[in-house]
């Protein structure tokens, strides 16, 4: 892509977005850490971001990058990744945000089981306050979370701090463990955390538009959650009978049949307001009932869903964010049910060149969230557009 830059030192690949750098690394590979470090030598950062397969040695991985940079670094582990080619696995893509456009603070919100969510407000607004009046060249802003991807709590947890973000409009996405599902886990300064999640803000000379896309359309088939465990996010009924079989049913296929690929293939759907948001099946448990990823409640009314082709979606959806202007920096946290669909669907090279022609970077997680809400099967992100005086510059 014009105004992009290369460096390749096999298996350690560097990029030059423009508004950020990114560094690409084997999850295995021994010297991870400091590829990492000498790929961003020669320039002043605000800020690391770190996604990491969960095949790397996570805990060693963030205590030395800590160790050696001088910025604070914040990141977690992943379902995939995305970096130079696109989708990969078992890898780790970091982003380095440089001082010259940044400035970030980070607060961490610890055993979200339990946490003052009020007391957590007032963190965050003080936090907010201070990157803004010591930041004046750096007018604008954005913010972005970090979370346990099993700990069921990042509804509550966007729900009651979006109120507290203010001129930093929030996205997110949700840590993974491939798909096994075991562990998730987010990091800050060194430290590896499970149960837990980061808030960053950031201010930046870039003009900042957080966005978000599923490429799901609603059909008229609809159903009625009956009977739920919401504190579990399981749908025991469905019409008022088993939710497993009634789902199936809907759908035209044989219970027995029910994977992630089928979850993937026909998601539900929530309307709020005039939108259509994805509620994703996570599994089918042994007894029957249905585990989401999202909130789920008795008396919610679920719409089944189609997908558009993903691939032509997401650069439509790209093209018309971008409307013309320079082409931007752009940051993006993806449902691992795209990366499945676009597997089973035989799409993944198309949806790769996607992600090539506009240059995006990221991971893939268990959930996504955009302002208040919390979702799946849907990309968040922020582009990042260049400041009309200086386009788009190289390392500095």
């Amino acid at each position: 892509m014009e105004g992009t830059l290369w460096r390749v030192d096999d298996p350690c690949f560097t990029r030059d977005h423009g508004a950020f750098l990114s560094s690409e690394v084997a999850a295995g590979d021994p010297d991870c850490a400091a590829k990492i470090v000498e790929s961003f030598a020669g320039t002043k950062l605000a800020h690391v971001l770190l996604f990491a397969s969960p095949r790397s040695d996570f805990t060693r991985l963030v205590e030395a990058l800590s160790s050696a940079l001088t910025c604070p670094v914040v990141g977690c582990t992943s379902a995939g990744e995305i970096g130079r080619t696109g989708y990969v696995e078992d890898h780790v893509v970091a982003v380095g945000l440089p001082s010259r456009n940044f400035a970030a603070r980070t607060v961490l919100i610890e055993d979200l089981a339990t946490a003052d969510l009020s007391a957590t407000v007032d963190i965050l607004i003080q936090n907010r306050v201070v990157l803004r009046t010591t930041n004046h060249s750096k007018p604008n802003g954005f913010s972005f979370l970090l979370v346990d991807g099993l700990s069921r709590r990042e509804d509550e947890l966007v729900n009651a701090i979006a109120p507290s973000l203010a001129g930093f409009p929030l996205f997110g996405g949700s840590a993974g463990d491939g798909l096994r599902f075991g562990n998730t886990y987010v990091s800050l300064n060194g430290r590896v955390y499970e149960n837990a999640a980061t808030v960053t803000f950031v201010a930046t000379n870039y003009e900042a538009r957080p966005f978000s896309i599923n490429h799901m359309n609603p059909t008229s088939t609809r159903m009625v959650v009956t009977a739920a465990d919401p504190v579990r996010r399981v749908v025991k009924g469905i019409n008022d009978e088993p939710a497993a079989a009634e789902y199936a049913r809907l759908i035209g296929k044989d219970p027995a049949q029910l994977d992630e690929m089928i979850f993937a293939a026909h998601p539900v759907t929530v309307r709020i307001g005039a939108d259509y948001h994805v509620r994703a099946i996570q599994r089918v448990n042994e007894d029957g009932d249905l585990a989401f990823f999202s909130a789920i409640d008795e008396g919610m009314v679920l719409t089944v869903a189609e997908p558009q082709d993903m691939a032509d979606h997401l650069d439509r959806e790209i093209t018309a964010l971008i409307n013309g202007h320079p082409a931007p920096s752009i940051l993006g946290f993806d449902c691992v049910l795209r990366r499945i669909e676009a597997l089973k669907s035989q799409s993944m090279h198309r949806v790769n060149t996607v992600f090539r022609k506009h240059g995006i970077v990221g991971f893939s997680g268990y959930g996504e969230q955009i302002g208040p809400l919390h979702l799946n099967h849907t990309m968040t992100g922020v582009a990042l557009f260049p400041p009309p005086a200086t386009g788009r510059g190289g390392r500095a």
